[in-house]
């Protein structure tokens, strides 16, 4: 049997921008499998688990371009609120209200972050060639990600489009080193409030700054190679062994509303 473990983790990762829900192990459980029956039975948690294997093989199958990047996000396509309405369709938002979109960055939604209204493969190609151009180093593909992101190309899932983009433009995907995001929560909050910044970034200074944050945060990669490869515990003994508690969230609309695009 395939070893699930590396992707697994990937996937959760993934999917900590959807608030995915099932565990490590449930992942791998169903990657295992070849079955969605492991995870946590909710639509969202199906669809990003699902949506993620079909956007790896399109990206892999078309290799990194921009016809690549529109490919996966056309295999969002499971049931889901947090899906795009058009897969793969590219924002216009002079002709189709469900392209206007815009992005929360506090609470009461007295700040948010408006996206180009018009987006053409063009914009795209400006990604890719600038990532085609440089190094090509972990760090290059981490600026697809940031410009992808920042783009907002398509009516939604466009961090998961854009970090699935990024592995392919590292050969991650066919390594499984995957780039993947903080494993802590709170480095992982830190970081997508970086992204933030880097959407509202002035001029190139300020989104050099964002930028410098956010690689800071990344999980070295000695550290990434070693957790992704850390097999998941049996259960969860932790929650099984801990007292009742009430707990208060802290994160009530900046953090978690960012995490909708």
């Amino acid at each position: 049997m395939e070893n699930n473990t590396a992707l697994a983790r990937f996937i959760t990762s993934l999917g900590s921008l959807n608030n995915y829900g099932s565990t490590v192990l449930q992942t791998k459980q169903a990657l295992d499998a070849g079955t969605t029956a492991p995870l946590r039975q909710n639509a969202d948690d199906i669809a990003i688990f699902s949506d993620a294997l079909k956007g790896i093989a399109a990206i892999k199958a078309v290799g990194f371009s921009t016809a690549g990047i529109i490919a996966i996000n056309k295999q969002f396509d499971s049931p889901s609120a947090d899906q795009p309405r058009m897969p793969g369709h590219l924002r216009n938002s002079y002709y189709n209200e469900d392209d206007r979109i815009a992005i929360i960055l506090g609470q009461n939604h007295r700040q948010s972050y408006i996206p180009p209204e018009v987006v053409t493969a063009a914009d795209i190609d400006g990604i890719v060639g600038r990532f085609n151009n440089s190094g090509r180093t972990e760090r290059d593909a981490w600026r697809v990600f940031a410009d992808l992101a920042a783009l907002q190309p398509f009516q939604d899932g466009n961090k998961r489009t854009a970090l699935i983009a990024a592995n392919a433009a590292a050969g991650t995907l066919a390594s499984g080193n995957y780039l993947v995001l903080p494993f802590n929560d709170l480095d992982r909050a830190d970081f997508t409030i970086a992204l933030m910044r880097y959407y509202v970034a002035n001029n190139a200074e300020e989104k050099s700054t964002a930028f410098e944050r956010m690689m800071r945060l990344l999980p070295s990669p000695e550290d990434r190679q070693s957790q992704l490869n850390e097999v998941p515990p049996a259960e969860d003994t932790e929650t099984i062994n801990a007292p009742t508690r009430r707990y208060k969230p802290q994160f009530k609309g900046g953090v978690n509303s960012a995490n909708r695009d």
